[in-house]
């Protein structure tokens, strides 16, 4: 575990790569003609594969009425991003560069799915003015990523997200108060993308915003007009108004949201997975909070680098109790294997852990086709 702390460290502290270090954010008008992002004849995916427009139209259609709630870690979080920007703008973004914002003003910044690069140091802040400090509020290391990646979505999300690193050094460990929960609503389409963090028995859920109007409001309301946050994104208040244990946190909140699908990813941080009460306890909380929505739960595979150095504990839980209750099998290890084919890891992966924006994009159409739009 020394060693794969160093090595995420190593990737984590280095200048961006000049794949990402070169991306600027500019406005539509400031980019050269033809290299304007998924406006040239880029049309997406539909379950992995080129699309028509009238298929994304469709499966974008099929996301209306969709409560879809991801628990994990960063690997979680880029799942949650690349869907919630497919439901704002019924395009991928599998692209090193995004469009965003309005019609009438559209703009380009680099791909928010970049953000374990782009939290260290790049501003990241666009043509959107960044929210200078409130009282008690302080101001994290990476709120200019944090506040752009929010802005991306034009209101639509509410991001619960702080994070203070003045080493620049990634450690498993919780030296940062990091928090990262989003919830997007698209209200036209009555759709709802979440996503919660958990860092294995590292960070449990925890949150400076309280959600339990969520749990009880109409479900097509604005999450950010129905909750009150203190600090603006990327800030913090130095206090929790929550923190329980992940089994907990989905019993007592996420099954209140009625998701249609609930997602959790163990993903790569350290858990007990010999503690057989603690996953039976996991397992009994998904099953629970979908069934009152009649909902899916699936457990999230972990794709993996070829050279990854040590064995990635999600892989060592038994599942038994999970199937006997009826969860599914989100193989996202399989998609990516069979996506990257003979390719090396560095096309498939921009550090040790995440993927590129157009893996991940194939991977979300992929869930999107298999698991929540399935062909009729």
């Amino acid at each position: 575990m020394v060693w794969l702390s160093f090595r995420l460290a190593a990737i984590a502290c280095v200048p961006l790569t000049t794949e990402v270090a070169s991306l600027v954010v500019l406005r539509s008008d400031q980019l050269p003609q033809g290299q304007i992002p998924h406006l040239n004849g880029i049309k997406g995916m539909v379950n992995g594969k080129a699309s028509t427009e009238a298929e994304l139209k469709q499966a974008h259609s099929c996301l209306s009425g969709k409560r879809i709630v991801f628990v994990g870690p960063s690997t979680s979080k880029s799942d949650y991003m690349a869907l919630a920007y497919f439901a704002e703008y019924g395009r991928w973004p599998d692209q090193d560069q995004v469009m965003y914002g309005p019609l009438h003003m559209p703009a380009a910044g680099p791909n928010p799915l970049y953000g374990p690069l782009l939290e260290y140091g790049l501003n990241v802040g666009g043509h959107h003015p960044r929210p200078v400090s409130v009282n008690p509020c302080s101001v994290g290391t990476a709120e200019s990523y944090l506040h752009y990646s929010n802005a991306i979505f034009n209101g639509h999300e509410l991001c619960d997200c702080y994070k203070n690193d003045p080493t620049g050094k990634f450690h498993i460990a919780d030296l940062y108060n990091q928090t990262e929960n989003r919830i997007y609503v698209n209200e036209d389409a009555s759709t709802m993308v979440a996503y919660f963090q958990w860092f294995g028995d590292t960070v449990n859920p925890r949150g400076s915003v309280n959600f339990s109007p969520l749990t009880y409001l109409p479900t097509h309301l604005n999450p950010t007009k129905a909750i009150h946050q203190t600090c603006p994104v990327g800030q913090f208040k130095g206090t929790w108004d929550w923190y329980m244990p992940v089994q907990h946190f989905i019993n007592n909140f996420v099954r209140n949201l009625k998701p249609t699908h609930l997602i959790i990813d163990a993903a790569y941080w350290p858990t007990q997975t010999h503690n057989a009460q603690f996953w039976d306890e996991l397992s009994s909380a998904g099953a629970n909070a979908v069934m009152e929505s009649q909902g899916q739960v699936m457990w999230r595979t972990v794709p993996l680098r070829k050279d990854y150095p040590i064995a990635e504990p999600a892989g060592a839980v038994n599942l038994a109790p999970f199937h006997a209750k009826g969860w599914k099998i989100y193989d996202a290890a399989g998609i990516v294997t069979n996506y990257r084919a003979n390719a090396a890891d560095d096309d498939i992966y921009f550090d040790t852990v995440h993927l590129k924006p157009h893996t991940e994009s194939h991977l979300m159409a992929s869930f999107l086709g298999n698991h929540v739009c399935p062909a009729r």
